[in-house]
């Protein structure tokens, strides 16, 4: 059973444009919204609004500086960003870019630059906050992770297309001068991931080309590949030791960042023989479960499906025959448990245990999921699957939280405090936070 869970704490309602999702400052102590034109920011201790800043428009962005002391707020139907301070409230600046519109932006790791990306990613246009200087990148390429910054914050990667041929770019982030371009052996990257430990990039291949996952040191020099059947998602553990590859056929690999090779790799079965694999379910999809004491908010404990063989399919409705490919992988905050999902079985979650190189669980929820989130700190991963319960999996035991509204609330995305046990969950326009206590845990 979990300890504390009487004492968990909905917050109300409040809502937001349903492009933007609410989130948490990098050091936990406020949350932002966009709500219509207002970008709106909480302290996460007292709930109580600190500050609102009015925008033009309506806002489809909102997002936080990596030292926690600007937002930005990307406006689309102006084609601009609004930046404010949290510290400085008479600070403010406004990039407007035409005629190309704006596709995508980014914080550097020093939170006085903005990265902005034009449509058709015809160049990334550097806006520094301080000197009000710019410096354009040209070429970059259009594919959805195409840019890596370096956990030194000194250094970023990025994709580039030039003459039809692919190249990695190393800048430096605080001049933003190219340190150094080097092509790839490979025709066509669909990302590149930096690892959390070492100036090493990942670069993933598209699955229609070689298959393979090729790491290069940012001065060029090419370490080592590593090819696979078909992989659509890449992760480097936290610590950078190792990396989990998921492939379109429901297969886990994990490989060393020393050799470059496969120390192990696991399936998502149909069936499970194993007594040693604990399979949750929740019992009902409409129970209400157990009352808790003050704001009327209640909850459910999975059982634990016990007879074996278990076909997966005969427990889980949701099934999507005709697709492949992983959804989401994940690793935990300590590394010690990779969670993911696939969309042949979209409603069923797979845990794998990095330690006993084994499959330690798997949660068969009511629904799709739709995002998974590990706590950053501690073994805990809040599931959303479109429902109005949040499941939260721990290695002994799962529960699902519901909250007290009388409203629907279908719960579409939950995004952890990185300070404090709390999480914010959203629908498709509306967030609450949920408090844990600090006792939350399992016994």
């Amino acid at each position: 059973m979990f300890q504390g869970i009487e004492s968990v704490f909905f917050t109300e309602l409040f809502e937001r444009n349903s492009d933007s999702f609410a989130s948490f400052s990098p050091n936990g102590f406020m949350l932002a919204c966009a709500s219509d034109s207002q970008a709106l920011v909480w302290s996460v201790d007292t709930k109580a609004i600190l500050h609102k800043f009015i925008c033009d428009q309506p806002i489809d962005d909102i997002v936080w500086s990596p030292n926690s002391e600007l937002i930005y707020c990307h406006v689309s139907k102006q084609n601009s960003i609004q930046v404010w301070s949290v510290v400085n409230l008479t600070w403010r600046c406004k990039i407007e870019e035409s005629p190309l519109s704006i596709a995508d932006v980014f914080w550097a790791p020093d939170s006085q630059h903005l990265l902005v990306v034009s449509e058709f990613h015809i160049k990334i246009t550097v806006w520094s906050l301080v000197s009000r200087s710019i410096t354009v990148i040209e070429n970059p390429k259009a594919i959805k992770d195409g840019v890596a910054f370096s956990s030194c914050s000194k250094y970023m990667a990025l994709v580039e297309k030039k003459k039809s041929e692919d190249f990695v770019g190393i800048y430096t982030c605080d001049t933003w001068e190219v340190l150094k371009c080097f092509p790839i052996e490979t025709n066509d990257v669909a990302g590149i991931y930096f690892s959390p430990s070492e100036l090493i990039v990942g670069i993933l291949e598209t699955p229609i080309e070689k298959n393979r996952i090729l790491f290069y040191c940012v001065d060029g020099r090419l370490l080592g590949i590593y090819s696979y059947v078909c992989s659509s998602v890449f992760t480097w553990s936290p610590d950078g030791k190792f990396i989990a590859i998921g492939d379109y056929f429901r297969k886990v690999e994990i490989i060393s960042s020393f050799d470059y090779k496969k120390i192990t790799s696991y399936q998502h079965p149909e069936s499970v023989d194993s007594k040693s694999v604990i399979i949750f379910k929740l019992s009902s999809q409409n129970s209400s479960g157990v009352s808790l004491s003050e704001n009327s908010s209640s909850w459910e404990l999975f059982e634990i499906v016990k007879g074996r063989p278990v076909s997966l399919s005969a427990l889980s409705s949701q099934l999507e025959k005709s697709k492949h490919k992983f959804q989401d992988l994940r690793y935990s905050s300590d590394g010690q448990f990779i969670a993911s999902v696939n969309v042949l079985m979209p409603s069923i979650l797979f845990i794998f245990d990095t330690r006993r190189l084994k499959m330690s669980a798997i949660v068969v929820c009511p629904r799709k999921i739709k995002n998974i989130s590990w706590h950053p700190a501690k073994p805990i991963l809040a599931v959303c699957s479109g429902s109005n319960g949040l499941n939260l999996w721990t290695p002994a035991s799962c529960i699902s939280c519901f909250p007290p509204f009388r409203e629907e609330f279908l719960i579409l995305q939950a995004a952890w405090c990185p300070t404090r046990d709390c999480v914010v969950l959203s629908s498709r326009d509306r967030s609450s936070v949920l408090y844990l206590p600090a006792s939350f845990s399992q016994s």
